[in-house]
C-alpha cells in the first residue's frame, strides 16, 4: 500500500546548522501518527514544511512524497511551486495549531472565519450557510447562531479550538496536522478535543499528524508514535507498546518527568538528572500565621451580570502551598487577579497580614502562563530587573542592585552573562525562569504561580516545578499554585482547593483529597492525573 505521506531524509538547516537531521517518517491512509519530543526537538520544523511553511533563512533537503486524493500520483511536495501547495492547502492538507486566539483573528466572528476558509475551497454564497453548520454540527458546537455571530474573544478555550478544527475541514482535507493543539487546556477539555479529532479521523478515514510534548496524552488517541531528539528520531513504534515499553533512554526519561501524587516529597526527574531525589524541607505550617484570608468572594462580569465567582472563601499561611485547581472557566485565574488588584471583587474582600508596611506588589508576586508575553521584549535582562529593584529595593546603590541580579540569575539557573540578553534569545523554560528572578527580586512574601508551567513541555515542566520547591524552601516563600493539573497539585502542594463553574467544590489537605475526595469531580480529576 502507498503511504499517503512519506518523509524520506528530511534535512533543516539554519546558517549550516543543522535543525532537522534527515529523518524518515511515513503516514498511512487513516492512521495518526504522533511525534512527540521536548521544545526544540524539531517537531513543528518537521511539520511546517510539509506544505513550505518555514522561513526563507532556513534551507531544507529530502523528499515528501504525498498522494492527492483520487489519483495513483505521488508528488513529492518539497519540488511544487507555492501555487500548486496553495490549491493543496484545505482541499488536502490542513493544519490545526496550538493557540487559537492568537491563529483566529480577533475583529472578526467567527462564522465569517469559517465562510472564508469555505469561500477558498469553493463553496459557493447559496451553500454557505448549510456547510457552516455542518461544520460546526461536525465539531458538536451545537448552538450554530451564536458561534457564528461570536467573536473569538467571547468563546471558551475548548469551543475555538473546536471553531478552529472546523476551519480545518472546511475543505474535506485527507490530513490534519495538528500542531499542540491541547497544550494549555486543562485536563477534562484536552481529553475532549483529542477525542473529538480521533472520532472524525475514524468516522471519516482522515489521517492525522500529531505534535506533542506529552508521551501521557496521546497514548489512547494515536496507532503509531515517533520520538523526536535534537533533530532526529530516536524511536518510533505502535503508541502502547512505545508507552509500556520504551527502548530508548530519552523516552524512558520524557515518561518519567511527569508530576504525581506518588512522587511527592523527591524533586522530579528530568532528562538530565533522571534520580529522583528527595526534599529536604523542614518547614512547618502547623501553628502559622496567616499572611492572607479571602472571605465571601464574589465576582460578576458584563452587563449580564456573569457570575465567575460565588463566594469564595479560604486562608493562606505562611510557608504554606496551595493548590487552586479546577478546568477552564472555574474561576482560578479570577482569583488570582483580584489577589494582586489586577480586578476588584463584586463582593467580599481580601485581607493581608503581612507584618510590614510595603507596597503591596512588594509583598505578592505573580508568574504567568505565557512567558513570552509577560516580558518585554525591548528590554534587555539587565533593564528589565533594574527597573524591577529601582522600584522596590531603594536601599541598594548600583554596585549592590548588580551583584544582586547576578546572584539572582544564578539562582534560577541561568547564567551572569544572560544580562546583557533579551526575551528572544532564550527558550520558553529559560523565558519562565527570568520571569521568576523578576518576582522574587522584590522578595516577596507569597508568589503566586498562575499555570506557570501549563504550557511548558514535560522535561522543561519537571525543571521549573523542581525550581519553584526548591526556592520555596531555601526563600521561605508561600506559594499559591494555580493549575489544571491535579498531577501538579498532588505533587507541589500541602493542601488543594477545587473549583468548578466559579463555585468551592471542596478543599482540604492532599493526603486528604488523594485518599478519600468527596465530591464526583474531584474524583474525577484525580483518575486523570494518574
Amino acid at each position: 500500500m502507498t503511504p499517503l505521506l512519506e518523509i524520506q531524509n528530511l534535512r533543516i538547516n539554519s546558517h549550516q546548522q543543522p535543525l532537522v537531521k534527515g529523518i524518515n517518517l511515513t503516514i498511512n491512509k487513516g492512521e495518526i501518527l504522533s511525534i512527540v519530543g521536548e521544545s526544540g526537538s524539531g517537531k513543528s520544523l518537521t511539520c511546517l514544511s510539509i506544505l513550505q511553511l518555514l522561513p526563507k533563512t532556513l534551507t531544507v533537503n529530502g523528499i515528501i512524497n504525498y498522494q492527492p486524493q483520487g489519483t495513483d500520483a505521488v508528488i513529492d511536495l518539497i519540488q511544487q511551486e507555492k501555487k500548486a501547495l496553495r490549491k493543496l492547502s484545505l482541499k488536502e492538507i490542513a493544519y490545526i495549531f496550538q493557540e487559537p486566539m492568537t491563529a483566529l483573528n480577533p475583529v472578526q466572528t467567527c462564522g465569517k472565519q469559517i465562510k472564508e476558509n469555505l469561500k477558498l475551497c469553493g463553496v459557493t454564497s447559496s451553500q454557505m450557510d448549510e456547510r457552516a453548520t455542518a461544520l460546526l454540527n461536525m465539531v458538536e458546537l451545537k448552538d450554530h447562531q451564536r458561534v457564528l455571530s461570536s467573536y473569538p474573544f467571547q468563546l471558551s478555550g475548548g469551543q475555538r479550538q473546536r471553531v478552529m478544527i472546523a476551519m480545518a475541514l472546511a475543505g474535506n482535507p485527507q490530513l490534519l496536522i495538528a500542531d499542540e493543539p491541547t497544550t494549555a487546556l486543562d485536563v477534562l477539555l484536552q481529553e475532549e478535543i483529542l477525542g473529538l479529532l480521533k472520532q472524525i479521523c475514524k468516522t471519516q478515514g482522515k489521517s492525522m499528524l500529531f505534535i506533542s510534548h506529552d508521551l501521557d496524552a496521546v497514548k489512547q488517541f494515536s496507532d503509531r508514535t515517533a520520538v523526536m531528539y535534537k533533530g532526529e528520531i530516536i524511536e518510533t513504534k505502535a503508541t502502547h507498546e512505545l508507552v509500556t515499553n520504551p527502548e530508548h533512554p530519552y523516552t524512558k526519561a520524557l515518561l518519567n518527568c511527569k508530576p504525581s501524587p506518588s512522587k511527592k516529597g523527591h524533586y522530579l526527574s528530568t532528562i538530565d538528572q533522571p534520580n529522583s531525589i528527595p526534599f529536604n524541607d523542614s518547614t512547618n505550617i502547623e501553628g502559622s500565621k496567616i499572611i492572607a484570608t479571602v472571605k465571601d468572594l464574589s465576582k460578576s462580569f458584563g452587563r449580564q451580570q456573569f457570575k465567575a465567582l460565588k463566594d469564595i472563601t479560604f486562608s493562606i499561611a505562611e510557608g504554606d502551598s496551595i493548590g487552586l485547581i479546577g478546568e477552564s472557566g472555574s474561576g482560578k485565574s479570577t482569583i488570582s487577579k483580584i489577589l494582586v488588584e489586577l480586578e476588584a471583587p463584586s463582593i467580599g474582600k481580601v485581607a493581608y497580614s503581612f507584618g510590614n508596611d510595603k507596597q503591596l506588589s512588594s509583598n505578592v508576586q505573580m508568574v504567568f502562563q505565557d512567558p513570552f508575553a509577560s516580558l518585554n521584549p525591548n528590554l534587555s535582562v539587565r533593564s528589565m530587573l533594574k527597573e524591577v529593584f529601582t522600584i522596590h529595593r531603594k536601599e541598594l546603590n548600583d554596585a549592590q542592585i548588580n551583584e544582586a541580579m547576578e546572584a539572582l540569575l544564578v539562582k534560577v539557573g541561568l547564567q551572569v552573562s544572560d544580562l546583557n540578553k533579551y526575551p528572544n534569545n532564550f527558550s520558553g523554560g529559560q523565558r519562565q525562569r527570568l520571569c521568576i528572578a523578576r518576582a522574587l527580586a522584590v522578595k516577596p512574601k507569597l508568589l503566586i504561580c498562575d499555570e506557570a508551567t501549563s504550557a511548558l513541555d514535560l522535561s522543561v515542566q519537571a525543571q521549573i516545578l523542581n525550581l519553584i520547591k526548591e526556592l520555596q524552601i531555601s526563600e521561605h516563600l508561600t506559594i499559591l499554585m494555580i493549575t489544571h493539573s491535579m498531577a501538579v497539585a498532588a505533587w507541589f502542594c500541602n493542601r488543594i482547593i477545587v473549583l468548578k463553574n466559579g463555585e468551592m467544590v471542596e478543599q482540604g489537605t492532599t493526603e486528604q483529597m488523594m485518599q478519600a475526595p468527596a465530591d464526583q469531580y474531584t474524583k474525577m480529576l484525580l483518575e486523570k492525573s494518574h
